[in-house]
């Protein structure tokens, strides 16, 4: 997966994002493990690994406004504006996945084939469309965790991984959701305040 001089996300964004991306998929390894598996408590669908074979189990569900999104340990597919975008956990940029040359079910990341960076300005917006989404289901399914279990579990959670978090965990859902403000920024045409009428008296 190249880079180019254009991304579809400034850098602070795509550090801020896998910072959160790595807290998030952490604590949802853990809901998958809990008796109720939260995943598919929340109403995702689970394709299980094959036998022998290697990788993360696939869930798939809504994205809010539209879309479709299917996750893994490694990262996230959402299906948004015509298009399939892949956020990696590693690095939390989004490329485009030509869905009609991958074999389905996926289980690695190594089966999306060779997923490209955005490069046309639709491409560019669908990839931002994608990670808002992304960053907004995010945000309402750790208010559902914090909401069902407490904010103990998710403290419990953290507390396993043995590593000091970015963020509080209590901060976790305010944090995505200012990510997709951030990103749904982008795509505002910027006003300069010189070019409009004056009506005053």
């Amino acid at each position: 997966m190249g880079s180019s001089l254009l991304h579809a996300l400034p850098q602070d964004m795509r550090r801020d994002g896998e910072r959160l991306f790595d807290i998030s998929m952490w604590c949802i390894g853990r809901d998958v493990s809990h008796t109720d598996n939260l995943l598919l408590r929340r109403g995702l669908s689970r394709e299980r690994i094959p036998a022998g074979q290697q990788g993360t189990s696939a869930y798939s569900g809504a994205l809010p406004g539209g879309g479709a999104l299917t996750l893994w340990g490694f990262g996230a597919l959402c299906r948004v504006c015509g298009e399939s975008i892949y956020v990696p956990r590693d690095g939390f940029t989004p490329f485009l996945v030509e869905e009609g040359r991958v074999a389905w079910p996926v289980f690695q990341a190594a089966a999306l084939g060779t997923p490209r960076e955005p490069v046309t300005p639709g491409e560019c917006s669908a990839a931002r469309a994608a990670v808002a989404s992304l960053a907004e289901w995010l945000a309402g399914y750790e208010e559902w965790v914090v909401s069902l279990l407490g904010s103990g579990w998710r403290h419990e959670c953290l507390a396993a991984r043995r590593k000091a978090p970015a963020v509080p965990v209590e901060m976790l859902a305010a944090e995505w959701r200012r990510l997709a403000e951030r990103v749904e920024a982008l795509e505002r045409p910027v006003e300069n305040e010189s070019f409009v009428p004056f009506t005053g008296a």
